[in-house]
């Protein structure tokens, strides 16, 4: 069970750019001047964006916060790093080490998003971000074979190192769900320290907050309060309360 938020807040962003509801019915694409509103508010308001090496090693001010994005989509390169650049704002991509230069034929409803290729992670990577593993190719590792997590973990950190010159230190857990078996391969293949959505435990199921273009200025204020985990929780469990909760704080509007 989670309780209320401890250590820095850690945001989970997928892509970025102007998607309607139809091209992006899964709530993915956070439109470029909204990354750019919820970035420089948290900067106006004391927070300290965290690398993934500060974040795991270095020292952390009580307001910190780690950026981080994931499927890899291309929009973060071409959308995402210019505000990121602006900001000066580090962050932290997960890549499919499978899909490089594919696009998201994961997602019947759409399918056809490309994702980086192999230049499109060495520059995220020469611009500084850190580029770490998302899996191999977007499958759940929840009840997967011994034979798919080696894929998922080893495998697929082979490749975004023969990419960096390093070998990725975190993972996120496609979908965000694990279980003790992923946990397991994902620690025993090296990692330092892997990322789930909501569901924690322990380091290797590191919550995050989902940021999504449906979010307005009062709901991500109300995401990066440390009290928001017990909230949402508390909202998950009274289904009448969800829809009272958006009437009263609203959603932003899509096309």
């Amino acid at each position: 069970m989670n309780a209320l938020r401890s250590g820095p807040l850690v945001l989970m962003y997928h892509a970025v750019g102007a998607r309607g509801a139809l091209e992006d019915p899964f709530c993915l694409f956070v439109p470029q001047d909204r990354l750019h509103e919820q970035l420089a508010t948290l900067l106006a308001r004391g927070w300290t964006p965290l690398t993934l090496d500060t974040y795991l090693h270095g020292a952390r001010p009580p307001r910190s916060l780690l950026v981080t994005f994931d499927d890899g989509y291309r929009s973060v390169l071409d959308e995402g790093l210019p505000v990121l650049r602006e900001l000066k704002v580090p962050a932290t991509v997960f890549v499919l080490g499978g899909l490089l230069g594919g696009t998201s034929r994961w997602m019947a409803e759409m399918p056809d998003e490309p994702l980086l290729d192999a230049e499109g992670v060495r520059e995220l990577a020469g611009a500084g971000l850190d580029v770490e593993c998302h899996g191999w190719d977007h499958s759940t590792m929840v009840n997967a074979s011994p034979e798919a997590l080696v894929r998922n973990t080893t495998r697929a950190a082979r490749v975004l190192s023969d990419l960096t010159g390093r070998p990725p230190r975190a993972f996120a857990y496609p979908y965000g769900h694990h279980d003790a078996p992923a946990r397991r391969a994902v620690a025993e293949a090296g990692f330092e320290i892997a990322f789930s959505t909501y569901h924690a435990e322990g380091r290797f199921a590191t919550p995050r907050v989902a940021v999504s273009p449906t979010d307005t200025s009062a709901t991500f204020r109300l995401k990066v309060l440390p009290a928001y985990p017990v909230m949402r929780r508390i909202v998950g469990h009274v289904p009448k309360l969800r829809p009272a909760v958006h009437s009263l704080i609203g959603r932003a509007p899509r096309n």
